[in-house]
């Protein structure tokens, strides 16, 4: 058994190696531009055509309690890592800045641990990034209060945590009986929550494709949210939502595009027109709009 786990920690400290050497030369490729949103978008383009990373291929590391995944990796990407990846290696000079930032766009107050990873986005990852300064909100920008609507869902954090299946229960040295430990222990935390109300402010689909001249006016190096009030999820995760796909926003000569780790057709993080992706959601039944923010710049 000490064999095994010797063998585990040279592992995945030679992972880990490796990885720091890679962010070590993302960092270079943007170490002599100033401006965070081209920061931003030139670190990005190196990630387009990797593909998506079901279940979540970013995890608490080797030490985490349910899920050992690696804090970042540069491989594979969902909608939300690849979008906390981008903007903590455009705010980094260093390798331990953007160890930094990742934990902080991730967890609440930092916080490296399952139970305050920020899960929920309207509930948790904007407001959390808000508060912490890293995120600011610009919805007002684009269009005014008053042509806004509100999302709103109830987050069933009881619901969610006794929905969690073993797959998601990511330890690799551990036995099957020890993983079945561990969900049950992580299920038994649900005692220790109560549902909560999450609202968000959106801008709806429907005005924005009435009025497309709209989406020039997100700045370059934007974050945007897809909003879908009140989904209903409990069948799969136990929990409403209000947000359910996450990416980036571009200005390029030819348009405003979205760049995002995209979880249907071929999979893979790509950029598309943001006003074609809208339309294929004109009239749709649930996702009803965006919601925006700029990075913050903390680079010194």
């Amino acid at each position: 058994m000490m064999h095994s786990l010797f063998i585990a920690f040279i592992m995945a400290f030679s992972a880990m190696a490796s990885t720091r050497d890679e962010a070590e030369n993302l960092l270079s490729k943007i170490n002599q531009e100033s401006q965070i949103n081209l920061r931003m978008e030139i670190v990005s383009r190196s990630f387009l055509d990797l593909p998506y990373g079901d279940g979540g291929p970013l995890g608490e590391g080797a030490h985490g309690r349910y899920d050992q995944d690696p804090l970042y990796r540069f491989d594979t990407f969902d909608c939300t890592t690849l979008v906390e990846t981008v903007i903590s290696l455009a705010l980094s000079r260093e390798v331990s800045d953007f160890e930094e930032s990742m934990d902080k766009i991730r967890y609440e107050n930092g916080e490296v641990d399952y139970l305050k990873r920020n899960h929920f986005p309207s509930l948790q990852w904007i407001p959390y990034n808000v508060e912490n300064g890293l995120l600011k909100e610009i919805n007002d920008d684009i269009l005014p209060f008053s042509k806004q609507k509100v999302a709103e869902a109830v987050i069933n954090l009881p619901g969610w945590l006794k929905k969690i299946k073993i797959e998601e229960i990511k330890i690799p040295m551990a036995s099957t009986q020890e993983r079945l430990n561990r969900l049950e222990e992580l299920q038994g935390q649900a005692s220790n929550y109560s549902p909560v109300v999450a609202r968000l402010m959106y801008l709806p689909i429907d005005t924005l494709l009435k009025n497309s001249s709209l989406l020039k006016k997100i700045p370059h190096g934007s974050v945007i949210n897809f909003v879908r009030p009140n989904w209903d999820l409990t069948e799969s995760i136990g929990t409403h939502m209000n947000v359910s796909h996450q990416g980036l926003v571009f200005q390029f000569r030819n348009g405003t595009y979205l760049r995002h780790a995209s979880n249907s057709g071929t999979k893979k993080v790509m950029d598309i027109s943001l006003l074609e992706y809208l339309k294929k959601f004109e009239n749709h039944p649930t996702l009803k709009g965006i919601h925006l923010m700029t990075v913050v710049d903390q680079t010194l």
